[in-house]
């Protein structure tokens, strides 16, 4: 009786946990990028999945939920200068010297991934 107990126990504590890091805003991190040597500000809780060496294009994989990842980007993204140029809106970190060109997340079963493009730089000083 007492295992079943603490089995129970561990269950249940493993499930808030995972449910909790799926589901609550935990913020963000820097995460450098090996290629280009920039810094990117990712959700809390992701990692890289894949990195492009031809172009600036990244892809993360979170066990975060999507509308969770989507939210916490919208949120770093909200902090960022927004410049436009070319017909198109960017966010320029005035910081880490890179503008996002695009981002976006790919909701799946268990673990989520999300993509982000970027430039070193103003994109719209070049």
């Amino acid at each position: 009786m007492k295992k079943i107990i603490i089995g129970v126990s561990v269950f249940l504590t493993l499930l808030i946990v995972f449910l909790g890091l799926r589901y609550i805003s935990f913020g963000s991190k820097t995460q450098v990028m090996g290629a280009s040597l920039v810094n990117l500000e990712i959700p809390k809780f992701s990692s890289i999945k894949s990195e492009s060496s031809s172009s600036y294009e990244a892809t993360f994989k979170s066990l975060r939920s999507a509308k969770v990842l989507k939210k916490e980007l919208d949120k770093i993204m909200n902090n960022y200068m927004k410049v436009s140029c070319n017909g198109g809106t960017y966010y320029y970190n005035m910081k880490n010297d890179v503008t996002i060109t695009s981002y976006y997340v790919n909701p799946s079963q268990l673990i989520n991934t999300f993509e982000i493009a970027y430039e070193k730089g103003n994109i719209c000083l070049k």
